[in-house]
């Protein structure tokens, strides 16, 4: 993530600033548009899951009360037929009021089982011999519970499917006697539950208490339990939403308590598929992104021209700022202020610097042809003492030339003095002659050590010009180094 970072940070460093508020501008509209969408996916869902909740209580809440009201009317037959039949009756008056058309029709079997054993029935059935009423469950719990009961759903022996039973004691003066019971098919639950059309491919199911399945609309269903049909998250029985899978699909169920039923606790639950239930919530996710997508395009392209205008005169000024670094610059020009924004000000800025270049420009001009004078006159001095140096050197090279030849003259005196020497004795006669000689030579040595003082004090001199002109050229250096600077 952070060499990432890294490369996007290092690619928008070669943006133009233009560009750079473009992609922000993107990112910013991206950034809240899916903010938006976010937060109004929050708002919508929970929107829809609060309407669909409702919904479905509501259909759960209708179906149990259909429910509720079928098993009623059949619990009140029965509960009318118990009082009729607490007064004493006859065998052929028991089976005409067991046989109403009313209770054949809504029973598949209609009973009575006394408290000495008898058991009348219709319509008629051949009972075993053995066949005792009093210990069926039916019989035990109405007795025990001393009012009506409603059975769990069991497998019927005849017909193989389920059914329940409903039984109410018959009571009378000295006590229970007997218990009349009326045995109820499910299919008719079934096709009840069955007719419901819920939207998003959902249904209705009926369980117990102990969440064991009594009607589905897939019959493999039936007699399991929410735990077998839901095993990684099984269902709650609440009107809360809970969310399972079952088949590879998510589902979305809840509950609804059948109430007023006798000694069971049935309840109806509603399921329905999760996708289909969000569908509308994925369509207007789906439509944010289309429109995202839209408004980025329109507001680069409407930022885009904005841009263009608003960064004209920057990009003014960078032309004109390149074009003096490039050396080619004309600094008697200025930029034309249209606006005094922050641009305007910018520009002021830049025409006052350069205004400031072009002044500092003319200083140097005219201080560089000052200096171009001045470096003519020490050129022309440098010149000069450089003759003076060559006629020094001349005269230098005459007084070497002269003490060249008084060491021969001197060599050649010390020849004579030596012949001198030699024939004094024969040369007295010449001693005033050479007495001559010897002055003339004394005369000579002292105009030649004249002329050596004055060549040493010559030498001294040039000596001393020699170091001004090193001075001299050092200057020269420095004032050229200067002008290539200020050039």
């Amino acid at each position: 993530f952070r060499v990432s970072l890294k490369a996007l940070i290092g690619m928008t460093k070669s943006l133009k600033f233009s560009h750079k508020i473009l992609l922000a501008a993107s990112l910013v509209v991206i950034a809240a548009f899916t903010l938006f969408t976010f937060y109004n996916d929050y708002l919508q869902r929970n929107a829809l899951r609060l309407q669909l909740k409702e919904n479905l209580n509501q259909t759960g809440d209708s179906t149990a009360g259909n429910i509720r009201n079928w098993l009623s009317g059949r619990i009140l037959l029965v509960e009318n037929l118990a009082e009729n039949a607490s007064s004493p009756q006859s065998t052929d008056a028991q089976n005409l009021a067991l046989g109403q058309p009313t209770l054949i029709a809504t029973f598949m079997s209609i009973y009575q089982g006394k408290s000495d054993g008898s058991f009348v029935t219709q319509p008629p059935d051949d009972m075993p011999a053995d066949y005792d009423p009093r210990t069926r469950p039916w019989y035990v719990d109405a007795v025990r519970a001393g009012k009506t009961i409603l059975t769990e759903p069991y497998l019927d022996a005849v017909t193989k499917g389920l059914i329940v039973t409903l039984a109410t004691p018959v009571k009378s003066a000295s006590g229970v006697s007997g218990v009349i019971g009326g045995d109820l098919s499910l299919e008719i639950l079934v096709k009840m539950i069955s007719s419901l059309r819920l939207h998003g491919d959902g249904y209705a199911f009926l369980v117990d208490a102990n969440g064991r399945i009594l009607v589905h609309p897939d019959t493999s269903l039936v007699m399991k339990t929410l735990a077998e049909v839901y095993p990684a998250n099984t269902p709650k029985l609440s009107q809360n939403l809970s969310e399972s899978e079952h088949a590879g699909k998510a589902q979305i169920l809840t509950f609804a308590h059948v109430d007023g039923l006798p000694s069971v606790n049935w309840y109806v639950g509603v399921a329905m598929d999760k996708e289909i239930a969000y569908a509308s919530l994925g369509e207007f996710r789906n439509s944010a992104i289309v429109a995202t997508v839209i408004a980025v395009v329109l507001i680069i392209l409407l930022l885009g021209m904005l841009l263009s205008v608003l960064m004209r005169p920057l990009n003014l000024m960078g032309r004109a700022m390149h074009d003096i670094a490039a050396g080619e610059g004309d600094l008697t020009k200025r930029l034309t202020i249209q606006s005094e924004d922050e641009f305007g000000y910018l520009g002021n800025g830049f025409n006052l610097f350069v205004e400031r270049i072009h002044d500092s420009m003319r200083e140097v001009a005219s201080s560089t042809v000052q200096l171009n004078e001045v470096a003519q006159r020490v050129v022309n001095a440098s010149n000069s003492s450089m003759l003076n140096s060559d006629q020094q050197s001349n005269r230098t090279n005459s007084v070497a030339a002269a003490i060249n030849e008084l060491g021969a003259a001197t060599q050649e005196i010390a020849q004579n003095a030596a012949r001198a020497s030699g024939h004094s004795s024969d040369a007295r006669t010449l001693a005033s002659d050479g007495q001559d000689v010897v002055g003339q030579n004394i005369a000579a040595m002292s105009r030649l050590s004249k002329r050596i003082s004055n060549a040493s004090e010559q030498i001294e001199t040039l000596n001393t010009k020699t170091a001004n002109i090193g001075q001299i050229l050092e200057v020269i250096t420095g004032i050229s180094q200067q002008t290539n600077l200020l050039a």
